[in-house]
């Protein structure tokens, strides 16, 4: 799992929203942003996922897995846990997952599952749980169901699925006829 990338992509290399993005691992589910206004970021969720994975963790809370925005230093901190009774099932299958020549895929936080329930939601089993990276509490942890029921938190301990995603930032697109 490595966040660095040398990739300089602009809005204009993406495919459609919902579409499988050639090289990049995934299906594009749009634009992240950043919640300071200096650094969006292209979303990518993989194709694959894990299923009857649990959150992990139950009765603690990892010190580190509360951003809501980039799912990134959630997985880190989960993926890299060493306390005894603390597997993070979903973390570890996200942090490990390689496609396309990619390894910076991660668990997506709250809110980039949120991106993903707007815009790809139809790529997801409308069935079952998904798991984020984001901690709520002790007992509970962030993720989403795709279909028509409205919740936001599970129990740590209850299987669920697992989708990587990665990001990348949008680089500016050069000006016309430079």
């Amino acid at each position: 799992m490595t966040e660095t990338t040398t990739q300089r992509l602009t809005l204009a290399d993406a495919p459609a929203i919902g579409q499988y993005w050639e090289g990049q691992g995934g299906i594009y589910a749009g634009i992240m942003p950043d919640y300071e206004g200096t650094e969006p970021r292209f979303l990518i969720f993989a194709a694959d996922e894990a299923g009857g994975v649990r959150w992990g963790g139950l009765g603690g809370l990892e010190e580190r897995a509360g951003n809501t925005d980039h799912g990134w230093a959630n997985t880190q901190q989960l993926a890299e846990c060493r306390q005894r009774m603390h597997t993070h099932e979903a973390a570890r299958f996200a942090a490990t997952y390689e496609k396309d020549g990619h390894d910076d895929f991660y668990l997506p936080s709250k809110r980039e599952l949120d991106v993903a329930y707007e815009t790809i939601r139809d790529t997801f089993d409308a069935t079952d749980w998904y798991w984020s990276s984001t901690e709520k509490s002790k007992i509970l942890a962030y993720g989403r169901n795709f279909g028509d029921v409205d919740l936001t938190t599970m129990l740590k301990y209850i299987d669920g699925r697992a989708r990587p995603v990665r990001s990348f930032p949008v680089a500016a697109a050069e000006p016309a006829g430079s």
